[in-house]
């Protein structure tokens, strides 16, 4: 379960940069 959640993570993080979002904003709006 971990492995996996880790993986979503890296995924979403990979796009992130690849698509230059403001990941800092959606995180406090997702808070």
């Amino acid at each position: 379960m971990a492995a996996d959640k880790q993986n979503l993570q890296d995924a979403f993080l990979n796009h992130v940069r690849k698509t230059k979002i403001p990941v800092t904003i959606f995180l406090i709006n997702g808070v």
